[in-house]
């Protein structure tokens, strides 16, 4: 069994196998997954051997790869040092979290005057499994529901065109997301302000909702720039 960037090499190869595609989609998506959630951290050098052995493909394949996430700006390839994790640009972490905060803060107002009654009660019902997902110590799972929770804003008919938007806003700031998760104490206070976001909802109260929102999404924002002082070697500018 391999292992590659400090997890099982042959877990990534089995999830990678069940997504289907060719082997090079296969290592792209593994790596990209592994990247995304933290798992590789930042400056993680890429070893190609490792990834040839666990994917049973050329180093051509793995260069392959490589080259479309570092065309994504998820890993760097220098001649001298090879390929590595790259770190996390704050300017475009900003930049990201200011069209998010924008987008998301109209959209609760939104959902607040006009979201079904069975809409509310299936956010409702995803609050009652982020409280399991917290108490069992799930945080991947917990990380999948707050996600979801978010996204149900936008299923409406009438906020299609804005979900599509937020979608790949949302991928770009996952990097973060996953790293700031299991900071202490931060899953539950995230639950507290989800809470605190429905009950505006469910109230019918649009301007409170968005005041919620704005609160939820900027302790995010201070909450970055306190990790990013504590663990600089992470991020540029």
């Amino acid at each position: 069994m391999h292992s590659v960037g400090g997890f099982s090499g042959g877990t990534v190869a089995t999830r990678g196998r069940r997504a289907g595609g060719s082997k090079v989609d296969q290592a792209y998506l593994a790596l990209k997954r592994a990247i995304v959630s933290g798992k590789l951290a930042p400056e993680t050098p890429i070893d190609k051997n490792e990834w040839c052995a666990v994917f049973e493909v050329s180093r051509l394949s793995i260069t392959t790869a490589i080259n479309r996430l570092a065309f994504e700006g998820l890993v760097v390839v220098e001649p001298q040092r090879g390929s590595y994790v790259a770190r996390i640009h704050l300017e475009d972490v900003r930049q990201w979290m200011l069209m998010r905060r924008a987008l998301e803060v109209e959209v609760v107002g939104n959902c607040a005057a006009e979201m079904s009654d069975d809409a509310i009660a299936a956010l409702g019902q995803n609050l009652a499994y982020q409280k399991t997902a917290i108490t069992s110590g799930d945080l991947e799972g917990f990380h999948e529901l707050d996600t979801r929770f978010h996204r149900q804003m936008t299923e409406s008919p009438g906020l299609a065109r804005v979900g599509e938007v937020l979608d790949p806003i949302r991928t770009h700031l996952e990097r973060v997301r996953r790293t700031l998760l299991p900071e202490p104490g931060r899953p539950q206070g995230t639950l507290r302000e989800h809470e605190a976001i429905f009950r505006a909802i469910a109230a019918r109260k649009p301007d409170q909702a968005k005041a919620e929102m704005a609160n939820h999404l900027d302790r995010v924002s201070r909450e970055l720039q306190s990790f990013v002082a504590r663990h600089p070697g992470f991020f540029e500018e």
